[in-house]
């Protein structure tokens, strides 16, 4: 049942389900968004908790006080109070009654409020652990370069030891519920690191906010940022990044892959969204401040951040329904490594540049010693 599910829902009113479902030891706990197909009505959000126990024949039903409407336009959790005025003819349920029923890969659900609607609804599990379904185009380290020089739009690149489906630390640990990890996990982190940080962030600014997630993640810590860069070399280093001749002696046959994103036509085509709990499907591309991060200049970052679990069927989905292409993708085998790894080095792209401290010294030494 863990993962985040999508589809549709219809009865007493229609509109999309986003569930996202997160395992603990002895529950299952998440949040259901229901967005309304009609603005006259409000989208709701629904937290939720059940014990593992209550599940029967993949059958499971709870009921739920935690039940709130979404802000119109950012489709954030709010209070009835904020916003009964933009729904004058409608009354907001204080509990709801939901039912789960588990089959594989479909997930059919159907509520009841204590106000007498109902809705029942098919979602589907995000398809995460599947390979990248998007066709690539194969090419030689030189055929790479030359294409590089021959392009003159700015694109985000990046870089991936394998041809993995684009996701988040966040979501590749298999967390789904981000209220959840901003009320418990934050927290805790923000703790942590402010006793290791010469400036204390203020999470209530959206700037600094972005700017203490962004550090987490430059520090191995899982967020719902993914990290793009400006300069496809940089991309480079970081597909072939961690490769040895012995694993390309055993796989010969893999492919690097460098994703390449057309972000300004997407800042263009979508409304962008820092906020990680909006009830919104969203992928936003922002650049966010090096507070105490001395990695983001020699990296050239940039970053995304997102709600969704399947970042690449996403931006494939809007694609079709635009008509345009914002994502494609390069392979490059593992066996053109060794000439890779060389010519960046000469380049000064290496371990000790791209993470400057400690750490990317000796990662940079390793590779030279150690290769």
């Amino acid at each position: 049942m863990i993962g985040q599910w999508l589809g549709k829902f219809q009865g007493t009113n229609t509109g999309s389900v986003t569930l996202n479902v997160d395992e603990k030891k002895n529950t299952f706990s998440g949040v259901v968004y229901f967005i309304e197909s009609d603005p006259m009505m409000p989208s709701v959000v629904v937290h939720f908790e059940f014990n593992k126990k209550d599940i029967v024949d993949d059958i499971v039903s709870f009921k739920s006080s935690w039940i709130n409407p979404l802000q119109p336009g950012s489709f954030t959790e709010t209070s009835w109070d904020q916003v009964k005025s933009f729904y004058p003819n409608s009354t907001f349920p204080r509990t709801i009654e939901v039912r789960f029923e588990h089959c594989e890969q479909l997930l059919k659900v159907s509520a009841k409020t204590d106000i007498n609607t109902e809705v029942l609804g098919e979602l589907l599990c995000s398809m995460t652990q599947q390979p990248s379904s998007l066709e690539s185009t194969p090419m030689t380290w030189e055929e790479f370069k030359k294409f590089i020089l021959d392009t003159d739009q700015e694109f985000l690149f990046r870089g991936q030891n394998e041809p993995w489906k684009l996701q988040t630390g966040f979501h590749r640990r298999e967390r789904y519920d981000l209220t959840r990890y901003q009320q418990n996990d934050i927290p805790q982190l923000h703790r942590a690191l402010s006793a290791q940080t010469y400036h204390v962030f203020d999470l209530g600014s959206a700037q600094e906010n972005g700017a203490f997630l962004n550090l987490a993640q430059h520090h191995g810590y899982p967020t719902p940022l993914l990290d793009w860069t400006y300069s496809p070399y940089v991309a480079a280093f970081f597909a072939f990044r961690g490769i040895s001749e012995h694993q390309v002696a055993v796989n010969g046959n893999n492919n690097a892959r460098i994703y390449i994103f057309d972000a300004n036509a997407w800042r263009s085509s979508f409304i962008q969204n820092q906020n990680m709990l909006t009830g919104q499907l969203h992928l936003s591309v922002i650049d966010l401040l090096a507070i105490e991060n001395n990695r983001m200049v020699p990296q050239q970052a940039s970053t995304t951040v997102t709600n969704v679990a399947d970042i690449e069927s996403y931006i494939q989905l809007q694609e079709n329904n635009s008509g345009k292409t914002f994502l494609r993708a390069i392979d490059i085998p593992w066996t053109e490594r060794k000439l890779v790894t060389r010519e960046l080095r000469l380049m000064g792209l290496t371990a000790g540049s791209i993470f400057p401290g400690l750490d990317g010294t000796c990662e940079e030494l390793k590779d030279k010693m150690f290769d």
